[in-house]
């Protein structure tokens, strides 16, 4: 049935629709984990209302890569390589969030103290057996990684899946060039293989020598 709705052309728009939202969630969502970042330094907490907006957009970037994966699948697959583990946990990541009611209760338990019963919940709990309150933490990050969705899933490591599909799309239907917005600027800085939050200035995110 899908092979028969969509084209080549159909197919592209798919793929690059969902890469650009999920790049879009990742920049609303990772503001969040740099201020967060910058309050513990200072030892201040997020406020209540930041703390739920990370949260809401983390999930809706689960959603988004989740639907770009889909995309990817579409006969005939495409040449962009997909980590088997980014993509499992995605796959995962978004399960558990969609089924919150039964899995909040399992993995938002530190130490976790009863098994997961359905199968997304078995592999990503198999996989990541010490993970504490995984996947329900949306401020996760480390300066060798940077911000993370999930364990193993770095918002550097979609970013750089995203601007291959971007550039593999563009490569075969250069007219969906026009369809891309701006894209927002980095709360981070990268140097020495660390990722490092920016100042938050009047005009948005800024350098920061300190």
């Amino acid at each position: 049935m899908t092979s028969d709705y969509f084209d080549e052309r159909g197919i592209n728009r798919s793929r690059l629709v969902f890469a650009i939202a999920t790049r879009r969630q990742l920049e609303r969502w990772e503001p969040f984990v740099a201020t967060f970042v910058r309050e513990l330094w200072a030892h201040r907490q997020l406020s209540g209302a930041d703390v739920w907006s990370a949260q809401i957009e983390h999930h809706f970037a689960l959603i988004a890569a989740r639907n770009l994966l889909r995309a990817l699948g579409l006969d005939p697959a495409t040449s962009v390589p997909v980590d088997p583990i980014l993509r499992a946990e995605l796959i995962e990541g978004r399960d558990l969030h969609e089924h919150w009611t039964e899995n909040l209760p399992v993995f938002n338990v530190t130490p976790r103290e009863v098994e997961p019963k359905y199968p997304s919940g078995k592999s990503f709990a198999a996989r990541n057996p010490e993970a504490g309150n995984w996947p329900y933490w949306w401020l996760a990050w480390s300066n060798s990684t940077g911000a993370r969705l999930l364990p193993h899933v770095s918002a550097p490591a979609l970013h750089e899946l995203l601007d291959a599909v971007e550039a593999d799309v563009l490569s075969s239907d250069a007219t969906f060039s026009e369809y891309i917005p701006p894209r927002a600027p980095s709360p981070w800085l990268h140097a020495n293989g660390e990722w490092w939050p920016k100042e938050m200035g009047e005009s948005g995110w800024e350098s920061s020598s300190g």
